[in-house]
């Protein structure tokens, strides 16, 4: 079992050239863009990781020399110190959050309600390399799967705590060539036990015997099921021309104060929003978000996500936890809560009217002994009050 240590990255610094200072601090989890060079190595990798395009990804407190070297160039070394720095905290009196559900932009973040519930930003070269928020593979297997990026064989899927959860399956709607590939969201790393992750999106997955134990068996389909989790980035067969596309560390969302009071997160019951006709549904959009991606998932796992579903937003799972009896989630002091309709599925005589089922989602922080909090959106569904 793999145990975090640290967690999501950051920032990512992208100066570049030829004053690039030979001396830089950062925080763990953190990751800087070093001068193009023929080589690099670090003196201490279980510090500080290079890769092949001069990315550095912070792993721990300390210092790690990096030696960067050319052909006809001489060799220039850089410090890299990683001190154990938390984010600040925000006042919620600063945030920008209305009573109602208006629309408006914070830094060209399209937001309702509250700038906590938004769009995450992006820019030109961002929207070239993405669809959606899944990172676009130049040199895809297949020209029908160009989100999908082959990764070794064998290779681990971890929820947010470091837990293992099985291995990467090759997926037959992929590829014949018994491949394992995954999609990655885009902006979103972690460190678990020294070794940089990125988040896999929808990746099938073998289970491990200890997962299976809590999985219903009509969930499975020839041993595998689908769950979005962390994989580690020395597993992706081109991790480089993933890591230039991926911008590690920018999708974030704000440490805000904790409210006093604590949640048990059970999962709540998905069952609880099944009609005769199939699931009720968080939007009128056909095909669009349903209540059971915000409740307990098929693999016993929870996520956390970027911005309250049924906006049109692209909210997107920032972490995922198997559920256990330790994870807790603490609401956010002044951040707005959000109760959001269902609605009537297709097929349905009401098909596309509101339902009587409402669903509200908290803002706040989950949290496991050992790591970090993680700040996000949880449905107040899936909680259950701590005494």
């Amino acid at each position: 079992m793999l145990r975090s240590c640290l967690l999501i990255g950051i920032s990512l610094s992208l100066a570049a050239h030829a004053e690039e200072p030979t001396s830089v601090h950062l925080s763990p989890g953190q990751v800087h863009r070093l001068p193009a060079s023929a080589h690099y190595e670090s003196s201490a990798p279980g510090t500080a990781e290079v890769f092949n395009n001069g990315l550095v990804a912070a792993l721990q407190p300390g210092t790690a020399r990096i030696r960067a070297t050319s052909p006809n160039a001489p060799a220039i070394e850089y410090t890299i110190t990683i001190d154990s720095k938390e984010p600040p905290l925000v006042d919620p009196a600063t945030l920008k959050q209305y009573p109602d559900n208006r629309r408006f932009e914070v830094d060209g973040r399209r937001c309702y309600g509250s700038e906590l519930n938004g769009q995450r930003a992006s820019d030109p070269d961002e929207r070239k390399n993405t669809r959606s928020n899944r990172i676009i593979n130049p040199h895809p297997l297949s020209p029908e799967h160009t989100l999908e990026w082959p990764v070794q064989p064998d290779t681990e899927i971890y929820d947010g705590a470091g837990v293992l959860l099985g291995t990467v399956a090759p997926d037959p709607k992929v590829t014949d060539r018994n491949t394992p590939t995954s999609k990655f969201n885009f902006g979103m790393s972690k460190v678990l036990s020294g070794r940089f992750c990125l988040y896999a999106f929808s990746v099938l997955i073998k289970p491990t015997p200890d997962l299976l134990k809590s999985i219903d068996p009509k969930e499975l389909a020839s041993g595998t099921l689908r769950t979005s989790a962390w994989l580690p980035v020395d597993r992706v067969i081109d991790k480089e021309t993933l890591l230039d596309r991926a911008n590690p560390g920018k999708v974030k969302l704000p440490r805000l104060p904790l409210e006093d009071r604590r949640f048990r997160i059970t999962g709540g019951d998905p069952a609880a929003y099944m009609t005769p006709h199939g699931e009720l549904a968080i939007v009128k959009a056909i095909n669009g978000p349903v209540p059971s991606h915000y409740l307990r998932r098929p693999t016993n796992t929870i996520n956390v996500i970027y911005s309250v579903p049924g906006f049109g937003l692209g909210g997107q799972g920032l972490d995922s936890f198997l559920l256990t009896d330790t994870l807790t989630f603490r609401p956010a002091k002044g951040a707005k809560q959000f109760v959001q309709p269902t609605y009537y599925p297709k097929g349905d005589p009401k098909a596309g009217q509101v339902a009587p089922k409402t669903m509200t989602f908290l803002y706040g922080a989950v949290e496991l002994k050992g790591q970090e909090p993680v700040y996000g959106w949880v449905a107040q569904e899936a909680l259950e009050p701590q005494p």
